[in-house]
């Protein structure tokens, strides 16, 4: 089975975040893009990116996060330059305990394709994580 350019891009994109590789991950992500999710909309830098996901990355491993994996991905072309694209990642926490906790959460990103290096221009997570990981138990819900 080929593999698209998308699904390259993106398992690219799995593997940095799983290496905990905050400096070329966020080097996926224009200069500066939009992040709109359930709390509302920001323009990012992706300077300040790269150490919001070495916190979030810490912060998982603390509840049990085991890996973070690209379940699906529907790619749909907007015009010559950009895609929207729809995934599907699938989460998986295991605590010594406790049985381990599944679940898939989806998310959208424009990308431009126009450049040699292609740029995450929008990243658009449909839930809110923290909200997701405290329904499931493994956050602490806030006082």
């Amino acid at each position: 089975m080929m593999i698209t350019p998308m699904e390259s891009f993106f398992r690219t994109f799995e593997q940095l975040s799983a290496a905990s590789n905050a400096a070329e991950l966020a080097g996926l992500y224009a200069p500066s893009f939009l992040l709109a999710g359930p709390n509302g909309s920001q323009v990012v830098r992706a300077g300040d990116l790269q150490h919001a996901i070495t916190k979030r990355k810490e912060l998982f491993e603390s509840l049990g996060c085991t890996s973070t994996s690209l379940a699906a991905l529907e790619e749909t072309g907007l015009d010559d330059r950009y895609s929207l694209v729809r995934t599907e990642w699938r989460w998986r926490f295991e605590r010594s305990a406790e049985a381990p906790v599944e679940f898939t959460l989806p998310s959208s990103f424009v990308i431009d394709r126009s450049l040699d290096r292609w740029q995450i221009v929008a990243y658009i997570p449909h839930a809110d994580v923290l909200a997701e990981l405290r329904r499931r138990g493994l956050l602490a819900t806030r006082a």
